[in-house]
């Protein structure tokens, strides 16, 4: 026997949603060091939500970075960096932030906690440094 049509259609329907689903759930490349005790804190006060976006798993899995959204805004705990002499500095909850623009957006980059805390937000969330605002509040340290 064979199915009507809006059976067929239905069970298309439900195949592409699954396979975009499985897309956007691909794991985040990041370049981060491997978690610490002292971005413990960090990693786990971060918000499921940041921008709206969902929180998404991140490879290497020992990393100490969560993502959101996509593209993906990554923070990464416990990074070395060297601030730049011209480096524009924002004061956000008291604590300092060095923002440095890239060619796919703007590095946060904190200057006075440890361990050190950088946000990497995409341009496609502009004004990028929302996202700064948003996650500041969350931040253990404080």
């Amino acid at each position: 026997m064979i199915a009507p049509a809006y059976v067929l259609r239905g069970a298309l329907i439900a195949s592409v949603s699954v396979l975009a689903l499985t897309a956007c759930s691909r794991p985040v490349a990041v370049q981060a060091p491997d978690a610490s005790v002292e971005c413990e804190p960090v990693l786990s006060a971060s918000p499921i939500r940041l921008l709206g976006e969902l929180q998404r798993e991140t490879t290497p899995r020992n990393a100490a970075a969560i993502a959101w959204g996509d593209p993906p805004i990554v923070l990464a705990c416990g990074i070395d960096h060297e601030v730049p002499a011209d480096a524009q500095v924002i004061t956000i909850e008291g604590i300092d932030w060095v923002a440095e623009e890239t060619d796919t957006g703007t590095v946060f980059t904190t200057l006075s906690l440890v361990p050190t805390i950088q946000l990497r937000v995409p341009a496609n969330y502009r004004p990028e440094v929302d996202a700064v605002v948003e996650i500041t509040p969350a931040l253990p340290m404080r």
